[in-house]
């Protein structure tokens, strides 16, 4: 097999190192922690430092995982390093409970170390590198975004697509519809397929894995956690019922009669249309007469002149024959409802709701 050469100067050569030795480690899940591997390389040294789960491993498997690193390295050719050293340490402890290594042939790097090179003096791997290079790099991904975009929208090919489209669009705007119906079905359909043919299952033991790996190195810390994100989940979703959801309460415990000219302004969920509680609750102050008539499922019998809105007559005229019920607007007029369970008042003012009332009919029993 032909041997694969990385310059562990340069940097995709270094993330692909890391990657592979810990997806190895990945794979004896039950013996260390692959997360917790760090990688260290000076003086033409690469050292490798793994995590063991428990001091007392089985000296079989850690063989077999030391054997296979080596295996690897054997089919590598790491460019500037004359050694390579691997390291098992217990949780909390200090000093490696095992050390091995060997030496490579040397292999001399092309030309002078780059000025940013990924580890010098005792600094570790770039995954533990401080939040400057991670907001650098994020900054820079920002900018080539950015320029990519405004190079897309200068780009003669996107302005004269854009003419010829409006061109379309103004002499078939019907074909134009058509054709963004197709093309919106279509990346539906895409992303139908995408959601059958994705391997759910093998991300599924990814994770699965993951929070496997995560328990056996610190059980009572991962159920804290887990605890803590259920808990954050639960609040966000009851915080979310609660916002969408109508305000609600008990009719059981509304008196039996009631009299309002201070309406609040939220809004309850009406029932189907009858003359209610449920429905009583659900008229708010400003509602039009013909509202609140489709609310309470049925025209009203037109009472009384409310003198607190004026105290001359009004012109009244019930509803006969479909015809709807007909309300001076210059007046306040009481309207009256009732049910079987349930007598309603209401007074219009300019054809707004200003109050209401109700009585129950067993109110007296």
């Amino acid at each position: 097999m032909k041997a694969v050469r990385l310059n562990l100067e340069d940097r995709q050569a270094w993330q692909k190192l890391q990657h592979v030795l810990i997806s190895l480690a990945s794979d004896y899940m039950d013996l260390v922690a692959a997360e917790q591997t760090e990688f260290k390389f000076e003086q033409q040294v690469l050292s490798i430092a793994f995590t063991l789960i428990v001091s007392n491993s089985d000296r079989d498997r850690l063989n077999e995982f030391t054997q296979n690193i080596d295996r690897y390295f054997n089919r590598l050719q790491l460019v500037g390093v004359r050694r390579i050293e691997w390291e098992f340490y217990a949780i909390g402890e200090a000093e490696p409970i095992l050390v091995q290594g060997r030496d490579i042939a040397f292999v001399a790097a092309p030309a002078k170390l780059p000025s940013n090179a990924l580890a010098k003096n005792s600094q570790r791997s770039p995954v533990l590198n401080s939040s400057k290079a991670s907001i650098t790099k994020a900054k820079s991904k920002s900018g080539q975004i950015v320029q990519r975009f405004r190079g897309w929208l200068t780009d003669p090919k996107t302005l004269e697509g854009a003419r010829t489209a409006s061109r379309i669009t103004i002499r078939d705007p019907r074909g134009a519809l058509e054709a963004v119906k197709n093309t919106a079905v279509a990346k539906f359909n895409d992303t139908i397929e995408w959601v059958d043919t994705f391997p759910w299952e093998n991300w599924t033991k990814e994770k699965t894995q993951q929070i496997k790996r995560r328990h056996q190195r610190n059980l009572v810390r991962s159920i804290i956690e887990d605890v803590l994100i259920l808990g954050v989940v639960m609040i966000a979703a009851l915080w979310l019922i609660e916002s969408l959801s109508p305000p609600s309460f008990n009719l059981a415990l509304l008196p039996k009669q009631h009299h309002d000219t201070n309406m609040t302004s939220a809004q309850y969920r009406c029932g189907n249309p009858s003359v209610s509680l449920k429905n009583y609750v659900c008229l708010q102050r400003g509602m039009g007469y013909d509202q609140v008539a489709s609310i309470l499922g049925t025209e009203g019998k037109p009472l009384a002149i409310d003198l607190k809105y004026g105290d001359r007559a009004a012109i009244i005229s019930s509803g006969t024959e479909g015809k709807p019920l007909a309300i001076d607007p210059k007046y306040g007029v009481i309207i009256s409802w009732s049910s079987p369970e349930l007598s309603m008042n209401a007074t219009f003012l300019n054809d707004k709701l200003v109050s209401r009332s109700y009585r129950q009919m067993n109110a007296s029993k």
